[in-house]
């Protein structure tokens, strides 16, 4: 008696156990065209991956795979039928659109992962939601809009800033080499190894640059960190700045955030701060020689005084110097204005 109560209970569990395994079903999608017949291509999906390779060949080729599991066969094949993708072709574009029925439910237990091969001379346009995106290499057009998922690419290389235009929301990007881009990042992180051009407007963001020329940034809860920035314009409100070198110019609009500025060049160019409620640090050598005009009302202005040359006033709460610091002659310039934050000029 106790062996068949025994049998019975592995027999029952073996039965869980093939339940709960479930099934899974997968649907294949296998598309190209000549290579030469494409010029662009624009990629619409979501839950899932997409893979922009560039292995060369004959043909422009996108292969989707849709894998769903479900608790049986039947309703794995049931969620199978309510996702399709919708490929159009209209000239030398092509367009591919993942579309999914209004009717299904299950919204975790399946993917639609594509991988595709086409030149890096061809134009993009990705959007991408709740999965992951990666392009090799773009030296073209491109426009990227990607929410609730990662973004890797290796290089992003346009012609002009208006060439790649790139929008992420929830997510985090890592970018090896991007020349001139228009960015809009919300509550996202952000990684860049080298840039030549940047417009940036952004807010609740995390921004790791190592090096980048030029960049333009309308900002608000963000914070930032650069190895090296040739130009920084911008306004920032709420975000904070940190800087290892600072090559020619920075000029911004700041509030309730604190810039600093570890290394100045000797050979700068401009420094234009309006700052309210932040710290600011700048740290330009004592060898450099540069004409300054700082004013400070309810905060201090720390310099080289013992080397500098002109008008000096304290009254009131308010601080201003003006005239120059160095012996040497310079065409740099420093012009500071600040509220309720300090000023250190070394």
């Amino acid at each position: 008696m106790k062996s068949k109560f025994n049998f019975l209970i592995l027999l029952f569990t073996f039965a869980f156990f093939l339940t709960g395994a479930g099934a899974e079903e997968i649907k294949e999608y296998n598309e190209s065209w000549p290579v030469n017949d494409v010029q662009s291509l624009s990629i619409v999906n979501k839950f899932g991956e997409i893979k922009i390779n560039n292995d060369g060949g004959n043909e422009v080729t996108i292969d989707v795979v849709i894998t769903v599991n479900a608790s049986t066969e039947s309703r794995a094949k049931k969620m199978l039928d309510q996702i399709e993708v919708d490929f159009r072709k209209s000239g030398g574009s092509v367009k591919a659109v993942t579309e999914i029925d209004n009717n299904f439910r299950n919204m975790k237990d399946f993917s639609i992962d594509y991988t595709v091969n086409i030149p890096s001379d061809k134009n993009l346009d990705i959007s991408n939601k709740f999965g992951d995106t990666y392009v090799n290499k773009l030296e073209a057009i491109g426009t990227f809009s990607i929410e609730h998922g990662n973004f890797d690419a290796n290089t992003l290389n346009g012609r002009t800033i208006e060439d790649i235009k790139f929008n992420l929301a929830f997510g985090k990007a890592n970018i090896e080499t991007l020349s001139s881009a228009i960015l809009e990042i919300k509550h996202s992180t952000v990684f860049v190894s080298t840039s030549e051009d940047i417009k940036l407007s952004s807010s609740h963001s995390v921004f790791n640059i190592d090096e980048v020329n030029s960049i333009n940034v309308d900002s608000k809860f963000d914070s930032f960190n650069f190895e090296e920035v040739g130009s920084f314009i911008g306004s920032t409100q709420h975000s904070n700045i940190k800087m290892e070198e600072l090559k020619k110019v920075l000029k911004i609009e700041s509030g309730y955030g604190g810039i600093k500025v570890e290394e100045v060049a000797d050979d700068f160019e401009l420094i234009d701060v309006k700052n309210k409620f932040g710290s600011i640090k700048l740290g330009i050598s004592d060898d450099v020689s540069y004409d300054v005009k700082a004013e400070c009302k309810h905060c201090d202005i720390d310099y080289d005084s013992n080397n500098f040359k002109g008008n000096r006033m304290s009254e009131n709460f308010k601080k201003e110097i003006e005239g120059k610091i160095g012996t040497g002659a310079s065409t740099a310039k420093v012009v500071i204005q600040s509220e309720f934050g300090g000023v250190k000029l070394r």
